[in-house]
């Protein structure tokens, strides 16, 4: 009896048997399906579910359960990614075979970081909003992420899929590759026979097609391919950006397309059958803005990435600033040349015309970044998705529903998460602006509640005293004065070793620095050396400002998550 009741409470403690209710009253509702708000509602979180919505007159208040005022405030479902790639970090590094740079960086190297800062990414997502994330192919470790890191941690819902039936081959993977050349039905089912044990969540494949690979060549295997993933019970989604292989992708069964068409203007029939079909349209509409601005040498600096994206991630991407041209491998050299190509634009606004038309045909349109490919950054980059979308012509309610509900359905989860619904899983954020209004709202969430559980959005992402000062260099060298203040603390006090104070205060800090990024032209530091102890970040510094180089070391002392104090030896 004993042992039971031991049992017994620990089930009441881990929440398996006993769930606290969560009430959020008197709230205005985000109807992400119409586009509307609902005024003075009321919604019931019951463990982690939701149990009631409605009018606030007509729910009765519930006795123990913790009561939030939502007067004045705004509630509406977590977001979606629907395009991310969890084995790649944002970072330059991270394909080898877009540029490569194993001699700096081993691969291997790069791999192991993105797996060991699965769980960053996981919480900074969480912390903007996004609730659910869908990982479009990766390597077999996909799904330690989802079945083991992802458990261990509050997280998202993820969605995986495993490695790419690919028309070609990237050798530069090494070993467990995120994508596997398929050129018969035999390859196809050996990949089938190894991925399905594992349970993935949708298949996908890369149809790549060009002057010496047509499109029709691989017909028969992507519809093989197809018959396949649906006898097994499962969406397929393909990679498609060309007409023809969207056509026949289509004709094959794919369910879902994850790239916009941006070779030609889709047209009206081919419009009508995704709708027809059902078939859900990602278009990723930054994602090879992220290449060409990285390798071009003109980074975006967008103040989401500054505040949110992980700062050692955000760091690579400047690093080719610290490269001779004799390091720079081919792509950036030739981006650094001749800058980024004019067909760039073309792309762009085929892409911009296909996406309304198809939004307008009522095709199913889900936001998603590509998060993971080099200058796209995991829950960083998402606000810069959305706000592609409305640029390109799409208004916001609308590209609220293509980051709530409609991913949820082109994935066949509607039922259980993209709207605030009975029944549904409680992923929630509170707002204190109205989303529908403007993006920029967006960033005012208060609370993120998953799976019921409430969040405060400041308790969410720990950045260790490094971090905090690698984020501060990154907003440096983008000459961001709010983004690189924002690492300081109020009291912040700056010394000349050993102990002359030079300057008291944040208001003193940025007036000076403030003017510095305006006038020096050609800056850039570079971290030569690094040593981290405890709360310390000790850096050697090489700083280009002009035509003068200055070395110098820093020792960043950092308290309560900001930078408290810095010493400068020189």
């Amino acid at each position: 009896m004993k042992k039971l009741f031991v049992f017994i409470c620990s089930l009441f403690i881990t929440g398996m048997l006993w769930a606290q209710q969560t009430i959020i009253s008197n709230v205005n509702l985000v109807d992400v399906k119409t586009g509307k708000i609902l005024p003075a509602q009321t919604v019931i979180i019951n463990g982690d579910k939701i149990e009631q919505v409605g009018p606030a007159a007509k729910i009765k208040a519930i006795a123990g359960a913790q009561t939030i005022d939502g007067s004045g405030k705004y509630l509406m479902p977590g977001m979606t990614d629907a395009h991310i790639h969890f084995f790649q970090s944002g970072g330059l590094y991270t394909r080898p075979d877009a540029v490569d740079l194993r001699k700096k960086i081993p691969y291997e190297k790069e791999k192991a970081f993105g797996l060991n800062n699965a769980a960053d990414y996981l919480h900074r997502y969480l912390r903007l909003g996004v609730t659910s994330v869908i990982d479009v192919g990766g390597p077999m470790t996909n799904f330690v992420v989802r079945d083991s890191i992802s458990k261990k941690i509050l997280s998202p819902n993820i969605l995986v899929t495993g490695p790419l039936f690919s028309m070609v081959d990237r050798d530069q993977f090494g070993d467990d590759r995120p994508i596997i050349k398929i050129t018969n039905i035999e390859e196809a089912d050996a990949l089938f026979k190894k991925m399905l044990p594992l349970k993935p969540d949708f298949i996908k494949i890369w149809y790549i097609a060009g002057p010496n690979l047509p499109a029709e060549k691989n017909y028969a295997l992507v519809k093989y391919i197809a018959e396949q993933t649906h006898a097994n019970g499962l969406k397929l989604a393909v990679h498609a950006t060309e007409l023809k292989t969207a056509q026949l992708a289509v004709e094959a069964g794919a369910d879902i397309l994850v790239h916009s068409i941006d070779d030609e203007v889709v047209p009206d029939d081919f419009a009508k059958k995704l709708k027809e079909k059902k078939v859900t349209y990602i278009p990723t509409l930054i994602v090879m803005h992220g290449y060409y601005n990285v390798f071009a040498g003109k980074l975006n600096n967008d103040p989401q990435d500054l505040a949110w994206a992980n700062a050692f991630v955000y760091g690579s991407i400047t690093d080719p600033e610290a490269m001779t041209e004799a390091e720079m491998p081919p792509a950036i050299k030739l981006f650094r040349k001749n800058g980024i190509p004019d067909d760039v634009k073309t792309a762009d606004s085929i892409s911009a015309i296909n996406l309304i038309k198809l939004h307008k045909a009522g095709v199913n349109i889900a936001s998603g970044t590509d998060a993971g490919n080099i200058g796209t950054f995991h829950a960083s980059s998402y606000l810069q998705e959305l706000e592609a979308m409305q640029k390109f012509g799409m208004i916001v309610p609308e590209i609220i529903k293509a980051s709530t509900i409609n991913p949820a359905v082109g994935f066949g989860k509607e039922q259980q998460w993209g709207s605030i619904e009975k029944g549904k899983l409680a992923d929630i954020l509170l707002l204190k602006n109205n989303p529908l209004d403007a993006l920029k709202n967006l960033n005012s969430i208060e609370l993120v509640f998953k799976n019921g559980k409430k969040l405060l959005v400041d308790s969410i992402v720990k950045e260790s005293p490094e971090a905090i000062v690698q984020r501060q260099l990154n907003a440096y060298n983008a000459r961001d004065i709010d983004a690189f203040m924002d690492t300081y603390s109020d009291d912040v006090e700056l010394y000349n070793f050993p102990n002359t104070l030079t300057e008291k205060g944040k208001v003193a800090m940025r007036k000076g620095y403030e003017g510095f990024f305006k006038n020096v032209t050609n800056l850039y530091c570079e971290i030569e050396k690094r040593i981290v102890i405890g709360n310390k970040i000790i850096d050697h510094e090489k700083v280009r400002a002009g035509t003068q180089t200055l070395r110098a070391v820093a020792i960043y002392e950092v308290e309560n998550g900001k930078i408290k104090k810095v010493t400068f030896i020189q």
